[in-house]
Formats: C-alpha cells, structure tokens, sequence
C-alpha cells in the first residue's frame, strides 16, 4: 500500500507569554541541574535537563534559569510547564511529576531558537533556592535535625541512569540494525524533523487528539461516530502497548496509557452528520486536497509550536492527527499529518481486534518505514511489509523502540 508522507520540516517559533508563579522555597532544598544541548541545526536545538534532588522530598517543583544569550528562546517544552519572560525560562512541574524523593531526579527536555550564540545557561534555581549540588543552610531550619538523615548522602544519584537496555532476540539483531542504517542513508533529516508521532504525543503529555475527515457522500450516526472513536483509542493502544514490559515503560518509556479523543469532524454537508449534541467539533464545507478538513488553526501539523490562539474551541480542541476517511480509496497513506483509509473499509472493520491497514499507515506517523523493495526478516512477514502481516509482530515491537530509543535524549528521557 503506498505511503504518502508529507513532512513539514519548518518548526514555527513562539515565545512563551504566561509565567509561572514560583512556589515557596522548601526546608533543605538542594540540588543539582544537569543542562545538556542534544543536537543543533541552524537556529535551532534541544535540550535535556535533569534535577537532582538532594535536599529533602519535593512536593511540587519550579525550576528556574536565564539563558545567556538574548536571542535564545524556548519553543516547545515537555515534562514541564514552560514559560519565558525576557531571558529567564520557568518550569513548573507537571501533574505527574511533582513529587521527587530525596535522592530522586526528574527529566525534562525542551526545543529551543537561537539567533548568534547558543551558550549553556551558567546557573538554575529550584523553588527559589540555586542548585549547587549540595544542599546550603540558608535559613535556619524549624525544627532542630535532632536525627540524622533516614538515607546518609554518600552517593547521590546525581544523573539519570546511563544504560540503554537495546535487548531484542538475538536474531532480529542484525536485522534491525539494517533498517535503522537504510533509515538513515534515506531519510534526508532523519533526526533533526520535529513532528514525529513521538514529538506530538509527548506535547500532548501523553494523549492525542484525533480530526475526522469524513470524505464520502454517506450519513454517519452517532452510533457509527462513536465507535469510530473507540476504535481509534483501541487500535492507538496497541502500538503504545509494545513500549511496555510488564506493565511498565521500557526504556525509560513515560506512557502506560494513551488516552485518544476525537476533537472534531469535517464534512461537506452538515446534514450528513446524524447528531445534534456538541461532543465534537463541526467543520463544514473547509475544502482541502478535494476533501473536507478541520480548522488549520486547530491542527498540529499546521503549528507545532503548539500555539493554537486561533483555534475555535481553543487549545483543547486542537488536533494532532487527522484520520482521513475517503470513500472508495484503496490502501491507505500516512505521516506526520495522520492517516488515510477507505472508509468503507474502516466502518466495516470498526470492531475488529486488529485494522491492519490503520496500524500500518500509524506506523509510518511514528518514523517507521516501507519495505516494498527489500525484506530484512525474509519470509516472516510484519505489519510494516505491507499485506504480510495483520498485526503487529516482534519485529514491528522492536523497530518501533529502536526509533525510541534514537529520539528519547530530545525529551529529556
């Protein structure tokens, strides 16, 4: 089935406008920042930054920092809340990531624009209080430390765990190490593009909005809109489910759960869609490639610095991918942008375990290539080797960590 991939390799830049309230200093806070530029291009690069607390537990994090030089700027943040006012960068934590034992760390990493120099930032606070690796008695505490510390400071751990645990069967070894290597001699910016399926999903701190755009003459129900959806979150699940052993991340992995929500549909006719509540968004008549699309100012193709002003139901109801649904289409396409099957084929598979044409064509939003014209497993078949598989394999399962563990350094992982 032939994919049709349309990268968009311009990252749009903005600067953050809100800024985070600084929460109080803790008792014995102490810490130590690791700043690490991961790759660069032409005015632009990422970053990685890792807290190490070697204070006292935190409940609730601000790190703060200036950048050197007045031309740098953060874009695109993750694993925080970023905010910038003139030089200076604020990251609050997020939901999930608040809470850092003593001796924990935690990661977050972020794309950034520079327009002469892109120096190191020489200092970072945490909670108000510099981080210079030990923990300083600034303020005398509230209560005497009448007892030592449960856990003696003998070896903090100040970095994150080094290992890459790139642990596949000992016979799809070579064979993975061929893909990766056709991926880099054939992808023209194999590391510096920024709207991979894993750039989206971890802007979207773990969760991903769907746009429908229902390219066909036919009427949907509210019955057949809704099991669209749930097919959608069902078949999204199996790929993220290879991340995970035992239930937990691999590989330093974030996500056990994907949560997916179609946001919005796109239709000619308003009278096609069977519903009358607001549960999703409606764009009627928006004509694009001869097929109806939801508002460009709701899509992440479209803005991926994540700045969604225009977007009418706001920042919540913008779209990640579209799933293009096109009467009488054959095969399916897909790539940053989302994927595109028949709809024929997509309602009359709607509950089925696997839509193998769907995970394919998802596949190929994540990085993962065709293989029309070579066979690194001969004979064994894989739902990225079109029509030999109909369901994700070992093989796909390892190939899709081996883009992981390539790309994880630029989301602080």
């Amino acid at each position: 089935m032939k994919r049709r991939v349309v990268w968009l390799a311009a990252c749009l830049m903005a600067a953050f406008s809100v800024i985070a309230v600084l929460r109080p200093a803790y008792a014995a806070v102490g810490c130590r920042v690791t700043y690490a530029v991961t790759n660069q291009w032409s005015g632009g690069f990422g970053a990685s930054v890792t807290i190490a607390n070697l204070g006292d537990a935190l409940n609730g994090w601000t790190l703060t920092f200036a950048f050197p030089d007045a031309g740098q700027k953060v874009v695109q943040g993750w694993n925080g809340t970023f905010a910038q006012s003139g030089s200076t960068v604020s990251v609050a934590n997020a939901s999930w990531n608040g809470s850092v034992p003593a001796g924990g760390t935690v990661s977050l990493g972020f794309n950034g624009s520079f327009t002469s120099a892109n120096p190191v930032p020489a200092s970072f606070a945490v909670n108000g209080t510099a981080c210079t690796g030990t923990t300083p008695p600034t303020t005398p505490p509230t209560t005497p430390p009448t007892t030592p510390p449960t856990t003696p400071p003998t070896t903090p751990p100040t970095t994150p765990p080094t290992g890459d645990p790139w642990n596949p069967p000992s016979s799809l070894v070579q064979p993975l190490a061929a893909v990766w290597s056709h991926q880099e001699q054939t992808y023209s910016n194999l590391y510096g593009f920024r709207n991979y399926g894993w750039d989206q999903l971890v802007a979207g701190g773990g969760a991903i909005n769907y746009c429908v755009r229902w390219d066909s003459t036919a009427h949907v129900t509210a019955t057949q809109r809704d099991a669209i959806a749930a097919a959608l979150q069902r078949q999204y699940q199996k790929w993220m489910d290879v991340m995970l052993d035992n239930g937990q991340g691999w590989n330093n992995w974030p996500y056990k759960q994907v949560p997916v929500k179609v946001v919005g549909w796109a239709v000619r006719d308003r009278a096609q869609l069977e519903w009358t509540d607001n549960s999703v968004d409606i764009y009627v008549n928006n004509i694009n490639e001869n097929a109806p699309q939801c508002a460009p100012a709701c899509g992440r193709f479209f803005h991926q610095d994540g700045n969604y002003n225009g977007c009418p139901g706001g920042a919540s109801r913008h779209y990640d991918h579209s799933l293009w649904l096109t009467a009488g289409f054959q095969g399916g396409a897909g790539g940053d942008w989302g994927q595109r099957v028949g709809s024929e084929y997509f309602l009359s598979n709607v509950n089925a375990s696997n839509i193998h044409i769907y995970l394919h064509e998802l596949g190929h939003t994540y990085g993962l290539d065709d293989f029309y014209d070579w066979d690194p497993t001969p004979g064994q078949g894989f739902i990225m080797k079109a029509g030999s598989a109909t369901q994700i394999t070992d093989f796909d399962k390892w190939m899709l960590r081996d883009w992981w563990r390539h790309l994880k350094s630029r989301y602080g992982r």
